[in-house]
Protein backbone atom coordinates (compact mmCIF):
# COMPACT_ATOMS: atom_id res chain seq x y z
CA UNK A 1 0.00 0.00 0.00
CA UNK A 2 1.67 3.56 -0.83
CA UNK A 3 -0.20 4.80 2.89
CA UNK A 4 0.10 3.45 6.10
CA UNK A 5 -2.29 6.15 7.67
CA UNK A 6 -4.72 8.39 6.92
CA UNK A 7 -5.50 11.60 9.08
CA UNK A 8 -9.29 12.64 9.02
CA UNK A 9 -10.40 16.54 9.75
CA UNK A 10 -14.12 16.28 11.72
CA UNK A 11 -15.96 19.19 10.68
CA UNK A 12 -17.13 19.44 7.22
CA UNK A 13 -15.34 16.57 6.53
CA UNK A 14 -16.71 13.32 8.26
CA UNK A 15 -19.63 15.91 9.09
CA UNK A 16 -21.88 17.50 6.69
CA UNK A 17 -20.97 21.12 7.26
CA UNK A 18 -23.20 22.42 10.11
CA UNK A 19 -21.20 25.48 11.66
CA UNK A 20 -21.97 28.66 10.23
CA UNK A 21 -18.52 30.35 10.87
CA UNK A 22 -20.01 33.85 9.88
CA UNK A 23 -22.60 33.43 12.52
CA UNK A 24 -20.21 32.46 15.05
CA UNK A 25 -17.73 34.76 14.02
CA UNK A 26 -20.23 37.79 14.06
CA UNK A 27 -22.03 36.70 17.82
CA UNK A 28 -17.67 37.05 19.17
CA UNK A 29 -17.10 39.87 17.53
CA UNK A 30 -14.62 38.50 15.22
CA UNK A 31 -13.93 40.28 11.89
CA UNK A 32 -14.22 37.82 8.74
CA UNK A 33 -11.24 36.77 7.67
CA UNK A 34 -9.96 36.13 11.09
CA UNK A 35 -9.88 32.25 12.38
CA UNK A 36 -12.17 31.87 15.43
CA UNK A 37 -9.57 30.63 17.49
CA UNK A 38 -6.64 33.00 16.29
CA UNK A 39 -9.34 35.87 17.21
CA UNK A 40 -10.19 34.48 20.37
CA UNK A 41 -6.49 34.27 21.09
CA UNK A 42 -6.20 37.89 20.72
CA UNK A 43 -9.29 38.43 22.99
CA UNK A 44 -8.78 40.13 26.42
CA UNK A 45 -10.15 38.11 29.22
CA UNK A 46 -13.73 38.69 29.93
CA UNK A 47 -14.37 38.94 26.75
CA UNK A 48 -13.11 35.82 25.63
CA UNK A 49 -14.66 33.87 28.26
CA UNK A 50 -18.05 35.13 26.29
CA UNK A 51 -17.11 33.77 23.54
CA UNK A 52 -15.62 31.08 24.15
CA UNK A 53 -19.26 29.86 25.85
CA UNK A 54 -20.77 31.14 22.35
CA UNK A 55 -18.04 28.89 20.35
CA UNK A 56 -19.09 25.91 22.70
CA UNK A 57 -22.71 26.14 22.51
CA UNK A 58 -22.47 26.24 18.68
CA UNK A 59 -19.70 22.82 19.00
CA UNK A 60 -22.01 20.85 21.08
CA UNK A 61 -25.30 21.57 18.87
CA UNK A 62 -22.80 20.67 16.15
CA UNK A 63 -22.03 17.51 17.75
CA UNK A 64 -25.22 16.59 18.68
CA UNK A 65 -27.04 17.34 15.22
CA UNK A 66 -24.57 17.49 11.88
CA UNK A 67 -25.41 14.26 10.02
CA UNK A 68 -22.40 12.18 8.75
CA UNK A 69 -20.75 12.86 5.38
CA UNK A 70 -21.87 11.15 2.45
CA UNK A 71 -19.79 7.53 2.82
CA UNK A 72 -17.85 9.18 5.89
CA UNK A 73 -18.14 5.97 8.32
CA UNK A 74 -18.11 3.55 5.44
CA UNK A 75 -14.94 4.77 4.19
CA UNK A 76 -13.46 5.19 7.35
CA UNK A 77 -13.94 1.87 8.24
CA UNK A 78 -12.52 0.36 5.31
CA UNK A 79 -9.37 2.10 5.48
CA UNK A 80 -9.12 0.12 9.29
CA UNK A 81 -10.15 -2.67 7.59
CA UNK A 82 -7.14 -2.47 5.18
CA UNK A 83 -4.82 -2.28 7.96
CA UNK A 84 -4.49 1.28 7.86
CA UNK A 85 -3.51 3.69 10.88
CA UNK A 86 -6.18 6.10 11.17
CA UNK A 87 -6.74 9.39 13.12
CA UNK A 88 -9.33 12.34 13.16
CA UNK A 89 -7.67 15.51 14.02
CA UNK A 90 -10.04 19.04 14.68
CA UNK A 91 -9.83 22.30 15.99
CA UNK A 92 -13.06 21.32 17.46
CA UNK A 93 -13.07 21.30 21.16
CA UNK A 94 -13.01 17.13 22.77
CA UNK A 95 -16.18 17.19 24.53
CA UNK A 96 -17.95 17.60 20.68
CA UNK A 97 -15.27 15.32 19.37
CA UNK A 98 -15.92 12.69 21.58
CA UNK A 99 -20.40 13.37 20.92
CA UNK A 100 -19.74 13.33 17.32
CA UNK A 101 -17.59 10.25 17.35
CA UNK A 102 -19.66 8.34 19.38
CA UNK A 103 -22.57 9.01 17.20
CA UNK A 104 -21.19 7.99 14.11
CA UNK A 105 -19.83 4.47 16.42
CA UNK A 106 -16.24 5.54 14.73
CA UNK A 107 -12.84 5.07 16.79
CA UNK A 108 -9.58 6.24 15.55
CA UNK A 109 -6.07 4.86 16.54
CA UNK A 110 -5.42 8.62 17.87
CA UNK A 111 -8.15 11.35 17.97
CA UNK A 112 -7.16 15.32 19.02
CA UNK A 113 -8.89 17.87 19.70
CA UNK A 114 -7.26 21.76 20.47
CA UNK A 115 -7.09 20.73 23.70
CA UNK A 116 -4.23 18.04 23.12
CA UNK A 117 -2.00 20.99 21.47
CA UNK A 118 -0.98 23.11 18.79
CA UNK A 119 -4.19 23.43 16.12
CA UNK A 120 -4.12 23.57 12.18
CA UNK A 121 -2.33 24.74 10.45
CA UNK A 122 0.50 23.84 12.33
CA UNK A 123 1.62 20.53 11.55
CA UNK A 124 2.97 19.74 15.49
CA UNK A 125 -0.55 17.62 15.73
CA UNK A 126 -0.02 15.84 12.52
CA UNK A 127 3.70 14.62 12.99
CA UNK A 128 2.53 13.40 16.87
CA UNK A 129 -0.02 11.27 16.02
CA UNK A 130 2.28 9.94 13.39
CA UNK A 131 5.17 9.78 15.85
CA UNK A 132 2.44 7.53 18.65
CA UNK A 133 0.99 5.56 15.67
CA UNK A 134 4.60 4.38 14.11
CA UNK A 135 4.05 5.64 10.69
CA UNK A 136 6.00 8.31 8.41
CA UNK A 137 4.64 11.64 7.67
CA UNK A 138 5.43 10.57 3.92
CA UNK A 139 3.16 7.79 4.30
CA UNK A 140 0.35 9.32 5.70
CA UNK A 141 -2.46 10.96 3.99
CA UNK A 142 -4.70 13.91 5.14
CA UNK A 143 -7.98 14.74 4.23
CA UNK A 144 -9.85 17.70 4.91
CA UNK A 145 -12.15 20.60 3.98
CA UNK A 146 -10.39 23.61 4.59
CA UNK A 147 -6.92 25.68 3.99
CA UNK A 148 -5.80 24.72 7.32
CA UNK A 149 -5.84 20.88 6.77
CA UNK A 150 -4.08 21.23 4.00
CA UNK A 151 -1.65 23.76 5.23
CA UNK A 152 -0.65 21.61 8.10
CA UNK A 153 -0.74 18.63 5.31
CA UNK A 154 1.96 19.96 3.41
CA UNK A 155 4.03 21.27 6.12
CA UNK A 156 4.47 18.00 7.89
CA UNK A 157 5.59 16.36 4.50
CA UNK A 158 1.86 14.38 3.88
CA UNK A 159 0.17 14.02 0.97
CA UNK A 160 -3.21 16.75 1.19
CA UNK A 161 -6.57 15.85 -0.05
CA UNK A 162 -8.95 18.34 -0.08
CA UNK A 163 -12.56 17.62 0.21
CA UNK A 164 -14.07 20.11 -2.33
CA UNK A 165 -17.58 18.83 -2.42
CA UNK A 166 -18.44 21.24 -5.46
CA UNK A 167 -16.65 24.51 -3.91
CA UNK A 168 -14.53 26.11 -5.74
CA UNK A 169 -11.62 27.21 -3.66
CA UNK A 170 -9.22 29.58 -4.07
CA UNK A 171 -6.77 27.10 -2.08
CA UNK A 172 -7.05 24.18 -4.10
CA UNK A 173 -3.90 24.61 -6.15
CA UNK A 174 -2.40 23.88 -2.94
CA UNK A 175 -3.63 20.31 -2.43
CA UNK A 176 -2.00 16.89 -3.80
CA UNK A 177 -5.24 15.49 -4.39
CA UNK A 178 -8.58 17.28 -5.04
CA UNK A 179 -12.10 15.15 -4.24
CA UNK A 180 -15.54 15.81 -4.58
CA UNK A 181 -16.56 12.89 -2.22
CA UNK A 182 -14.67 10.93 0.66
CA UNK A 183 -15.54 7.96 -2.02
CA UNK A 184 -12.79 9.14 -4.18
CA UNK A 185 -10.42 8.85 -1.25
CA UNK A 186 -10.44 4.62 -1.64
CA UNK A 187 -8.86 5.30 -5.33
CA UNK A 188 -5.94 7.60 -3.95
CA UNK A 189 -5.37 5.09 -0.77
CA UNK A 190 -5.01 2.14 -2.69
CA UNK A 191 -8.78 0.30 -2.02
Amino acid sequence: MKFDCVIFDMDGTLTVEHLDFGAIRTQMGIADGVGILEGLAEMALPARMSAEAVLLAHEMAAAREAPAADGACEIVRRIQGAGMATAVLTRNTRPAMEILLQRFDLAFDVAFAREDGPIKPSPDSIHEACGILGVQCERTACVGDWVFDIEAANAAGCTSVLLARGRRLDFADLADHVIQTLGELGGIVGL
